[in-house]
């Protein structure tokens, strides 16, 4: 059983998988990427958003997620990297567009996604571009005498809610995550796709300079930015749930829609 914070007690939230689906179009796709420490419930309410609107999702656990701190601590960086991207292979094999979003680490990831993979679109909730000055030098330095330091997890204004994830953050990690945040940022001019930003206002695991980041080395696609006022990190579970919801589906259904005309768009133009 997944370790968790605050969590009644109980099995831990399984990946999404997607639902085969039936009919001679196929289907849009959309991949969902949780955060550092954190579990695929955390995109929940995004995804029933996008399964309501008829994409076919996949949130998958990610390597070092789902049981102990501990194995995140021995999980590299590019084993994440790979998770991801074997995710969205699996979609595209059978979707006609397949779009990507996450969030913290899983919107950094989405981003590297989006730098190697023709993505339709993709959507970040607080990416995690950068960390807190000093924090990953620290991690290098500290990790082996100082394995793990008290949960991130948890940063959410809304009462009664909570985010099920590791109660210990697992100090390598940290290092690992610093380093894949830099990885990424060099990755961003490489992004061709429009992106959606949904910034929190009030951000107490990431520094301002996380999703700074992102308006400063993308070139490639568009960016529109949305900034959450009433949410802290975990946008995804906070007041602004069902917008963060509504705008990520808005977003990807509209990017899907201007890569593959619908048959009757299509026709019209045909027809002239």
């Amino acid at each position: 059983m997944m370790e968790d914070v605050g969590m009644p007690a109980g099995p831990p939230c399984p990946a999404r998988r997607a639902v085969p689906h039936e009919g001679a179009v196929a289907p849009d796709g959309v991949l969902l990427l949780h955060g550092f420490t954190s579990a695929p419930s955390t995109m929940a309410p995004v995804a029933e958003a996008l399964e309501q609107a008829g994409f076919v999702v996949e949130t998958p656990l990610l390597p070092g997620h789902g049981t102990a701190w501990r194995d995140l601590a021995s999980t590299p960086r590019a084993a994440l990297t790979d998770a991801a991207l074997a995710g969205w292979d699996g979609l595209a094999r059978r979707c006609r567009t397949v779009g990507v979003a996450g969030i913290s680490m899983g919107g950094a990831l989405a981003l590297q996604v989006a730098a190697r993979r023709p993505v339709t679109a993709a959507a970040v909730i607080n990416p995690a571009l950068r960390l807190r000055p000093g924090q990953g030098g620290a991690a290098r330095l500290l990790w082996r005498l100082l394995p793990s330091i008290g949960s991130i997890a948890g940063d959410i204004a809304r009462d009664g809610v909570r985010e099920e994830a590791y109660p210990r953050t697992p100090v390598r990690g940290v290092a690992e995550l610093d380093r894949l945040a830099a990885e990424v940022r060099a990755e961003l001019g490489s992004v061709e796709a429009p992106v959606l930003l949904l910034r929190s206002a009030q951000d107490g695991v990431l520094p301002r300079a996380a999703a700074a980041s992102l308006g400063e080395r993308l070139t490639g696609g568009s960016l529109r930015e949305i900034v959450l006022r009433r949410s802290r990190h975990v946008a995804t579970l906070d007041h602004d749930a069902e917008r963060v919801a509504a705008e990520i589906r808005g977003f990807l259904a509209g990017a899907a829609d201007r890569r593959v005309p619908r048959n009757d768009e299509t026709a019209e133009v045909e027809d002239r």
